[in-house]
C-alpha cells in the first residue's frame, strides 16, 4: 500500500519535522547571540583600557610587513629575455652584480631573482669564474 496518497500530505510531513527542529534553531541562535554579546564585550574592554594603543600598533605593524613583503615580490619576472653574460670575479655578490646592470626602474632584489633564473641558480651561492645569464626586460 502506498504510504502517501497526495503530493499535499507529503508537504504537511516536511513542514512537521520542519518544525521540530525549530526549537535546536532557537537554541543556537541564542547561543550565538550569546558568544556575540560576550565577544563585543570583551572588545570593549580592550578599546577602554590603554591597550588599544597597543592594538593599533600591533596593527600597523603586521600592515606594514605585509606591504614591505608585497613589494618585495612584486614585478615579474617572465617577461625577461636572456642577455649578456657576466663572469663573476672575486669580491662579487648577487647583490653587487644586480645593482650594476638592473634597469633603473627595478628593485635589485627583483633582478637578482631573475639572475638565478636566467643563469639556473638555486641558491644565492656564487664563485669566482661562475657564468651568469643576465636578463634583458
Amino acid at each position: 500500500m502506498l504510504k502517501y496518497s497526495t503530493y499535499r500530505s507529503i508537504y504537511d510531513e516536511a513542514r512537521e519535522v520542519q518544525s521540530a527542529g525549530d526549537d535546536s534553531a532557537s537554541t543556537y541562535v541564542s547561543n550565538l547571540k550569546d558568544s556575540a554579546a560576550s565577544l563585543f564585550s570583551m572588545l570593549m574592554k580592550v578599546f577602554v583600557k590603554d591597550n588599544f594603543i597597543k592594538l593599533a600598533l600591533v596593527f600597523m605593524l603586521v600592515v606594514s610587513g605585509f606591504t614591505v613583503v608585497g613589494n618585495v615580490f612584486a614585478g615579474s619576472v617572465s617577461s625577461m629575455t636572456e642577455g649578456k653574460r657576466v663572469v663573476v670575479e672575486r669580491g662579487d655578490t648577487l647583490w653587487s652584480i644586480a645593482r650594476e646592470h638592473k634597469p633603473d626602474n627595478m628593485r635589485i632584489v627583483v633582478y637578482i631573482e631573475g639572475i638565478k633564473e636566467t643563469s639556473g641558480l638555486k641558491s644565492s651561492d656564487i664563485q669566482a669564474g661562475d657564468v651568469l645569464t643576465l636578463p634583458v626586460y
